[in-house]
């Protein structure tokens, strides 16, 4: 190309995380399911599905691959594992199995411009070259003054076009893209940052503090903490609020065990290594909930230390919520006492979505919780990742120190912290409402319930959990397909998280895509007995499914 038409080009930036293969252990369920709609291309072999109809009763109420990869390969480690003589063969300490120790971290591309549109174009092949390595390097030396490189602001304008092409097809990710924070582009030019304690206002002027400080006694509010009892802070994200909150449990019980479902975000057992901590892994139900029977088990072998536990309000591949009041009563028939236990909640998506569902459970800090962490750039919608932690005020009293530089005190991860952030989302709550946040949920909620519809019907395995917005289907065999639309992937599934941007016309598109693929490279087989596909049988789903298509595992499964 010459450098005129390279000016008027881009080259795609997105690129996948890659991530380990999760293997869980799933218990066998014999069961029938809805017919299968078409026979399997040739890259599929025994494609023969059950064809009867069940009707189950109800019994109970991440990632993309690599581009140059086609299977999700197992990480290796050479770390030691950490074993203590009470642990149960099924129950992982959490670096004895580094394929489960936590699910994928979930990240893409990100931006609000076109979410809310049609589905924008795909870039041109001249289009993709702007872009390039080449084209973005930054010139170091006098011999290399850039001159034969594109000018910024052309760099910018096809970038641009990327991102409202990758916000169109945004389907994998908890993201809302439906935002306008056009007012607060003004303050862009400040350097904001709310540095040491939100409540403590240090000797830096340029902050936030009022506006953050109000976002904290909103979500204090929101899940039911008395006044004067709580404390917060504006994160850069909810793996921060879930390190924060470790760090107090740690504290609280320096000699506490860490117990954790299988299908945890990773973010909990990094905290776990970070601190040094005993942490169990402990095995989920098939559609992702923490085995409560398997979890009183290792409690009970081992009453003599700490009871520290991480509740899932959404797990992030099925968006399984862990059922809080089980977990409680479990403590209690085991005459663990208040001062011996600590509870967090990992509500990264979800506890921002459950307040604002109909006869869903509660989870607030009127029970004996001790801290929540929560994603704001997920259901709310922000241009920069963020997040919220709250917690009882006297816990964090164990890490505040003095800091004499800051005129404030120490009591956060992070020294310097996003003050935009804080405004950000300031500005969101104020202009939805309680009343807008609502709608959104329902939104969420019932789109989800469309989509699994419209799968099932094009002859896929579908399942969605009752309190999530996450789709659970089963991997195309497609990678473009999969890139394309930005599905998050674990093994033989993927799914779809049904953001206020997910709206039903695209939908359509995105299941005649699948039908698309279906018929021309067939369907995804289980890669194992216990894969996740296999576990997306299980009845205790509830509801009609279409069966996976048989297959033939190896000895070695």
């Amino acid at each position: 190309h010459s450098l005129s038409t390279m000016r008027s080009v881009i080259n795609p930036a997105y690129r996948a995380a890659r991530t380990a293969a999760a293997r869980t252990r799933c218990p066998s369920s014999s069961s029938s399911f809805l017919p299968t709609s078409s026979a399997a291309a040739s890259r599929v072999a025994n494609n023969n599905s059950n064809n009867s109809v069940v009707d189950f009763r109800r019994f109970k109420s991440s990632l993309p691959l690599p581009e140059d990869d086609h299977e999700i390969t197992e990480s290796s480690t050479t770390s030691e594992p950490r074993l203590d003589n009470n642990t149960a063969p099924d129950i992982s300490d959490f670096t004895s199995d580094p394929l489960k120790a936590g699910t994928p971290s979930p990240w893409a591309v990100f931006d609000a411009w076109g979410a809310g549109e049609g589905i924008i174009d795909p870039l041109s092949d001249d289009e993709e070259a702007m872009l390039s390595p080449e084209m973005v390097r930054i010139p170091i030396d006098d011999e290399d003054d850039g001159a034969n490189l594109p000018n910024e602001s052309d760099i910018l304008a096809v970038y641009d076009k990327l991102l409202k092409r990758k916000s169109s097809v945004h389907f994998g990710y908890p993201y809302n893209l439906m935002y306008n924070h056009e007012e607060l582009y003004e303050f862009m030019k400040y350097s904001i940052n709310n540095l040491g304690d939100p409540f403590i206002t240090s000797n830096y002027g340029v902050h936030s503090r009022q506006f953050e400080c109000s976002v904290i006694d909103f979500f204090a509010k929101l899940w039911k903490m008395e006044s004067d009892s709580y404390w917060g802070y504006v994160t850069t994200c909810g793996t921060e609020g879930n390190l924060h909150g470790i760090l107090l449990a740690r504290e609280c019980h320096p000699d506490g065990i860490l117990y954790s479902s299988r299908e945890t975000h990773y973010s909990i057992f990094k905290a776990a290594r970070y601190y040094r901590m005993d942490a169990k892994a402990i095995p989920t139900l098939p559609m992702g909930e923490i085995d409560y029977d398997a979890l009183a088990a290792e409690i009970s072998k081992n009453k003599d230390r700490p009871v520290i536990i991480n509740v899932n309000i959404g797990t992030t591949v099925k968006g399984a919520v862990d059922n809080l009041d089980r977990i409680l009563r479990i403590l209690k028939t085991l005459d663990i006492p208040r001062e011996r236990y600590h509870i967090h909640c990992d509500g990264a998506l979800f506890a921002m979505m459950m307040p604002f569902v109909d006869w869903a459970p509660e989870v607030s800090f009127r029970k004996p919780i001790d801290s929540i962490a929560v994603s704001g750039h997920k259901m709310l919608g922000c241009p920069m990742p963020c997040g919220i932690a709250l917690t009882r005020k006297e816990h964090v009293k164990k890490v505040e120190q003095r800091i004499d530089y800051l005129n404030s005190v120490d009591t956060t991860i992070m020294g310097s912290r996003n003050g935009q952030a804080a405004l950000y989302l300031w500005y969101s709550l104020r202009k939805k409402g309680i009343a807008g946040i609502k709608r959104d949920v329902v939104h969420c909620m019932e789109t989800a319930q469309y989509l699994r519809d419209k799968i099932t019907e094009a002859g896929l395995t579908c399942r969605l959990n009752d309190l999530s917005s996450t789709v659970v289907l089963e991997r195309p065999m497609d990678d473009k397909v999969i890139k394309r639309w930005q599905l998050a992937c674990e093994e033989d599934i993927a799914h779809v998280v049904v953001m206020p941007n997910v709206t039903k016309p695209k939908i359509d598109k995105f299941v005649e895509e699948l039908v698309e693929c279906k018929n021309t490279f067939g369907r995804m087989q289980p890669k194992r007995e216990d894969s996740p596909l296999k576990k997306l049988e299980c009845s205790s789903w509830g509801g009609l499914a279409v069966a996976p298509v048989a297959a033939t595992f190896h000895e070695d499964y």
